[in-house]
């Protein structure tokens, strides 16, 4: 899920099966959508990569019952989640800055066999600040690493 249609062909690209602009839609649309492409409209666990308020939201939103939202995402410094349907539905939350040793050589396993896909756009130094208001905007597919020259 993703708010531009870009971004989600980028991850159609590198294998995804299903995929879901959330861009201006309500929680029972994007319900609507997930169980056209799955024949679900709940999910039961979600890992959500932004760490937005909006997009934490919608992860619970579309929790089933005992679902679990793990999120990895660092752009905001605080969250809000109704306490009745965290609780009332046995919901769990998880934080992760990074895995552990056994998940770094896993993730290295999977680079070395040329399973991990990624797209970068490289920005130079020198032209960071003609970029920052692409990033806030989210403008960027994939992720934007500083060069050095």
């Amino acid at each position: 899920m993703a708010r531009s249609d870009e971004k989600l062909a980028l991850a159609t690209e590198n294998g995804a099966d299903h995929t879901i602009n959330t861009r201006g839609r309500s929680d029972d649309e994007v319900r609507d959508v997930l169980e056209q492409a799955t024949g679900r409209r709940e999910l039961d666990a979600v890992i959500e990569c932004v760490g937005a308020e909006e997009s934490v939201r919608l992860a619970f939103a579309l929790l089933a019952t005992e679902g679990a939202v793990a999120s990895v995402g660092l752009v905001g410094n605080r969250t809000d989640v109704p306490l009745f349907p965290f609780v009332g539905r046995e919901f769990s939350y998880f934080g992760s800055f990074w895995g552990n040793y056994n998940d770094l050589t896993e993730v290295v396993a999977l680079a070395e066999a040329g399973q991990i896909k990624d797209s970068v756009t490289q920005v130079r130094f020198d032209d960071v600040n003609d970029h920052i208001d692409a990033l806030g905007r989210g403008a960027f597919v994939g992720r934007a690493v500083i060069v050095y020259d």
